[in-house]
């Protein structure tokens, strides 16, 4: 006998994108290339670099594409600067990746990042930010700060505009991104004037509507490694600190927001929630769910329509909000 949750299930199944079907199956054959998902965290970070690689092959090439490293508290923070033209005085999007809060780098999503900024029209720094278990809440909220300042002192340098800095992340990036904003904001800053959250960890509940109808594991997250990953981020830390989950804060004074979520993503609702709190506080913001698509479709941009949609739109946001070059 088929039960309710085995029917849910197959109805949420029905739902899925044939293109993000197929990234998943073409994902699992990149993974085993590569030699597997490895055991280790120092093996894990590794293939994952390895597969992202891959998937970042191809797409538009940048007028400057420049590795570099700026001083944080520490270490010196490792990123790359995206510039479609080589034009001075241009706004500037920070973007953290994804990854649990353990995995990634900077380059994790070289491929959208150099999507979207020929897209925009903007300049676009990828930056990566310490992990656990090696750093815990909230030093990467604080690393990343750093560097935000730093760059409104010395971005000019760069050819940006440090007067026109945007911020966001792909899930544990977002958490970041949002931090840093919420940090800067108590500090009385008003350098970032955006935020952009994709997929983000911007709650810690596991009892939504999305965790308990998606979160059994045929939907690429699972309740229980979701769990692991904010204990493993958090440490004894204050779970209540909206530097690490948004949606538990006072959203009065931050910039405005493009909240992005997939609509098979397991922790899909904390972003509806984090919406519905903007709402409520009459906070500038733009929510959009994208149909058929799972936690990390943004980042399988060359092969899911969707996510080229979403970069789309993540473009369309920064144009009106800081402009373009």
């Amino acid at each position: 006998m088929t039960t309710q949750n085995e029917t849910a299930t197959e109805n949420w199944r029905a739902k899925i994108d044939p293109q993000q079907a197929a990234a998943l199956e073409r994902n699992a054959e990149i993974v085993e290339n590569v030699g597997g998902a490895g055991e280790t965290i120092a093996e894990i970070r590794t293939q994952a670099d390895a597969a992202r690689a891959v998937w970042n092959e191809g797409g538009p090439e940048m007028a400057v594409q420049q590795d570099l490293s700026v001083p944080g508290p520490f270490r010196d923070v490792p990123m790359r600067l995206y510039k479609p033209t080589d034009a001075a005085d241009m706004p500037v999007f920070i973007y953290l990746h994804g990854g649990g809060f353990k995995l990634g780098s900077e380059l994790s999503n070289d491929r959208q990042m150099r999507e979207l900024a020929q897209v925009w029209g903007g300049a676009v720094i990828s930056c990566d930010y310490v992990h656990a278990p090696e750093h815990t809440f909230p030093d990467p909220v604080i690393e990343v700060t750093a560097v935000v300042e730093w760059l409104a002192e010395n971005g000019g340098d760069l050819g940006l505009n440090p007067t026109a800095m945007t911020i966001g992340g792909a899930s544990a990036g977002a958490s970041i991104a949002f931090g840093v904003a919420i940090e800067l904001r108590d500090r009385k800053s008003d350098l970032i004037k955006g935020v952009v959250s994709i997929y983000g960890v911007v709650d810690d509940a596991l009892d939504t509507d999305s965790m308990r109808e998606l979160g059994g594991g045929d939907f690429l997250l699972q309740t229980a490694y979701v769990a692991q990953v904010y204990a493993d981020y958090m440490g004894d830390a204050d779970r209540n600190d909206p530097r690490a989950f948004a949606a538990k804060g006072d959203v009065t004074g931050l910039p405005p927001a493009f909240i992005v979520a997939a609509e098979l993503d397991p922790i899909r609702d904390d972003s509806l929630r984090l919406a519905e709190n903007m709402t409520a506080a009459g906070h500038p913001h733009r929510l959009k769910v994208y149909p058929g698509v799972m936690h990390t479709f943004f980042t399988q941009s060359n092969v899911i329509d969707q996510g080229k949609i979403c970069i789309g739109d993540i473009a369309d946001f920064l144009k009106e909000t800081v402009g373009a070059t």
